[in-house]
């Protein structure tokens, strides 16, 4: 197992920052999560210097189906690029942004990291954005993921920075800084390689033994919730004589929070969904078993995200069994999938796929009238 970051000689923060400014809070969650005080004390031990220390900073925005302002499924491109200055100034030039493909490369064109990347305004100027998915070597993970394939950056660099989207999940309940790590696996059929021939949660832990990351941090700026709360936002809810009831699964947050401690970064992030962390049974579990949790403080307000809707757990198991049905995996994962095909085009467009999408739709707004049953109003592109 690799070295903790945890052991370093350093106060275990957890910044939660509150602002409407997000350059303001992001800024605010460096200083208060110190973490240049983390960076350069993994890169004093590695005995490199700034300009040979490789970060690898994986965002979350390979589920972008569309140009987003804000970005409310995708991790803020504003706030990357911001990190990324911020370390330039510092004196480490050497960043590289990394996401792998998945399964909507299997269904769309144009599905690259680096095309997406340059779709949603992440314009590589001073940084790289490498493409996990097209850089893969054989890895001997051991467990479940034994003989398997990693990404050359992952793998290679110095300090590894999941940025996750504070999202909720139909499966594990909440898209965190763990989960941000799943979307390092480089396989394009996820489905295939980590759902159906694997579980999704013990392939992440497995492989955060190997390559842990050594900052965490969730961008609440803009938020989703409840059901396909990963997926996509929809902005106005209203009853059946059309009295808003309110303004959908986005919530303006406000937030960033971050840390050295991953799991105490997951801890805080599950807490304001209102998700009791010491009653999970998928990524924070299993992180705990493999990991350990450690005494660390809060700095900031743990009050739960007001109007928030969680993902119940018997709907998140239902759909865990459904996940590993090719068949029904596929099919929902596509139909429910509504993109720009503008910016990505459909690789086949046959009737079925047409009929798909409509089914799709149907069973997207059938799912969000568990609300209470309201009709829902597509967000407008």
């Amino acid at each position: 197992m690799a070295e903790d970051v945890r052991d370093l000689n350093l106060p275990s923060v957890v910044a939660v920052v509150r602002n409407p400014d997000k350059l303001e809070a992001f800024d605010e969650m460096l200083e208060v999560g110190q973490f240049f005080e983390t960076v350069e004390a993994v890169r004093r031990k590695s005995g490199k210097s700034k300009e040979d220390f490789l970060i690898a900073l994986k965002p979350n925005f390979m589920m972008t189906i569309r140009i987003e302002d804000p970005p409310v499924v995708y991790t803020d491109p504003v706030l990357v690029e911001r990190w990324i200055a911020k370390l330039a100034e510092a004196g480490y030039p050497r960043v590289c942004v990394v996401e792998a493909q998945n399964v909507y490369s299997l269904w769309y064109k144009n599905r690259s990291v680096n095309h997406v990347a340059r779709v949603i305004g992440l314009k590589g100027h001073g940084y790289e954005v490498r493409d996990l998915t097209n850089e893969q070597f054989p890895f001997d993970y051991g467990g479940i993921l034994g003989q398997h394939f990693v990404g050359e950056t992952w793998r290679d660099a110095d300090f590894r920075i999941s940025f996750a989207k504070n999202k909720t999940h139909d499966v594990s309940r909440c898209t965190l800084v763990l989960k941000n790590t799943y979307g390092c696996l480089p396989a394009k059929n996820k489905f295939s390689e980590y759902h159906r021939k694997r579980e999704v949660d013990e392939c992440t832990i497995q492989a955060l033994k190997h390559f842990p990351i050594h900052f965490g941090a969730i961008d609440a700026t803009w938020s989703l919730d409840g059901p396909l709360g990963y997926k996509e936002g929809f902005d106005v809810l209203k009853d059946a004589e059309g009295n808003v009831i309110c303004e959908g699964n986005i919530h303006h947050t406000e937030t960033v929070i971050g840390g050295r401690d991953y799991l105490a970064v997951e801890h805080t992030g599950m807490t304001k969904m209102g998700l009791d962390p010491q009653k999970d049974t998928r990524f924070y579990k299993l992180a705990k078993d493999a990991f350990g949790e450690r005494p660390f403080e809060v700095v900031g307000d743990l009050t739960r995200y007001d109007g928030w809707l969680n993902v119940g757990s018997g709907a998140a198991d239902a759909l865990d069994i459904g996940e590993e049905i090719p068949v029904m995996s596929h099919f929902l994962g596509e139909s429910m999938a509504h993109v720009d095909t503008a910016l990505f085009p459909s690789r086949s467009n046959t009737w079925v796929r047409k009929l798909m999408h409509r089914v799709g739709r149907w069973f997207f707004l059938k799912k969000v009238r568990n609300r209470g049953s309201v009709r829902v109003l597509d967000r407008q592109a």
